[in-house]
């Protein structure tokens, strides 16, 4: 990028961080979700600082937590028949993220749990404000059990506020698996390696080698009980989940395949946000649903395209890249602002059905059921 460029670049972050302002001055909600958290919001500087505070400053590592036995961290969630509510990408502390949270507990669930991602870098302050606030606010924790995953959001400053947060969620990792008779829900760390903004966009996570051995025993001591995986990064993407050596961008992550292909047949749905999108995909890579959820709050614009395959990936040996259901597709409202969605998952037994909701949280709309689906 030449002095020119760079100039323009700074003009035209100057000139929408002013927008901004006046969006907000004005209270133009539509305006100020087209320009929130876009590259002109000058809070993403903060991101940069905090990290250089925390990992290049202070000299500190993420509190990652690892298990002293291989059966730490299940936890049983007793009845057999019950109701998971799904968000993820949510941690905006917008008032559609509020809008969200309202609609999702209207079907009374008796677990919530997020997929990542608590905005700008994951700090005490935007642990409590974007998260837990609006969590005491709606969930009743003592009917419904919240839990939340690593994003690279939430360490991109050395993972301070997700840690206290889990402490007050009493949750006991980063990871953990939730069991009844039927079915184990097992949480992965995917955030842990992608804790640096400075490179978000090449980076290809990939799990802590022990935390990969805790995975693969729980699949292997499940006792017949169906799996459902959940991460904040994806398994693979139609827009690519990082880059090569080469800057190409990846079809699939080769870390994530490598720790699950063996053992995929035994998986009977995988979700996974980071995408701020719903994606619903064909079998791929042996697995026979991914599942991205990631649209719960991040602004997306209809310019943004975010339907729109990538050409030219590099599909490390596969032949296609792989193809979502194009009858399930967010709309956009009056202002060209994408829709929010969450997961309704209703357990009894062995069956499970999962009902996909999409609403206009920008004006306050009811949710609409898109989409249902049986496993």
């Amino acid at each position: 990028m030449g002095f020119m460029d760079v100039l323009g670049n700074i003009a035209k972050r100057s000139k929408l961080a002013t927008a901004l302002f006046w969006a907000e001055i004005t209270h133009n909600v539509p305006r100020i979700n087209e320009l929130k958290m876009s590259q002109g919001d000058p809070d993403w500087l903060k991101v940069i600082t905090n990290y250089y505070d925390y990992f290049l400053k202070r000299r500190l590592t993420i509190p990652y937590v690892r298990y002293n036995s291989l059966d730490d961290f299940v936890i049983p969630i007793g009845t057999n028949k019950l109701k998971i509510g799904f968000i993820a990408d949510w941690g905006t502390g917008q008032e559609d993220a509020d809008w969200l949270l309202a609609e999702v507990m209207k079907h009374s669930p008796d677990l919530l749990i997020h997929l990542g991602d608590i905005y700008y870098s994951g700090t005490k302050e935007e642990a409590k404000t974007n998260f837990l606030d609006l969590i005491q606010k709606y969930v009743n924790q003592k009917k419904t059990r919240v839990f939340t995953l690593s994003g690279n959001h939430d360490m991109y400053s050395g993972g301070e506020g997700y840690y206290q947060l889990l402490q007050q969620l009493g949750q006991p990792a980063s990871y953990f698996c939730l069991r009844n008779d039927y079915w184990q829900f097992q949480a992965m760390d995917t955030g842990l390696n992608d804790a640096s903004p400075l490179s978000a966009h090449a980076s290809i996570p990939y799990l802590d080698p022990l935390e990969t051995d805790w995975h693969i025993h729980k699949l292997l001591t499940s006792d017949k009980r169906k799996t459902v995986l959940l991460s904040h990064h994806q398994l693979f993407s139609d827009v690519g989940v990082g880059e090569d050596s080469q800057g190409q961008k990846l079809v699939f992550n080769p870390h994530l395949q490598a720790s699950f292909h063996n053992l995929m047949s035994q998986v009977e749905c995988w979700l996974w946000g980071h995408e701020h999108n719903l994606i619903l995909f064909h079998p791929y890579l042996n697995l026979q649903r991914g599942r991205c959820i990631g649209a719960s709050a991040f602004p997306v614009m209809n310019r943004d395209f975010p339907y729109k395959t990538v050409t030219g990936m590099n599909l490390l040996g596969q032949k296609v890249p792989p193809k979502m259901y194009e009858n399930v597709k967010l709309k956009t409202n009056a202002d060209g602002v994408y829709y929010h969605s969450y997961l309704i998952m209703a357990l009894d037994h062995a069956s499970a059905k999962l009902s996909y909701y999409q609403t206009d949280s920008v004006h306050n709309g009811p949710s609409e059921l898109m989409f249902e689906e049986r496993l």
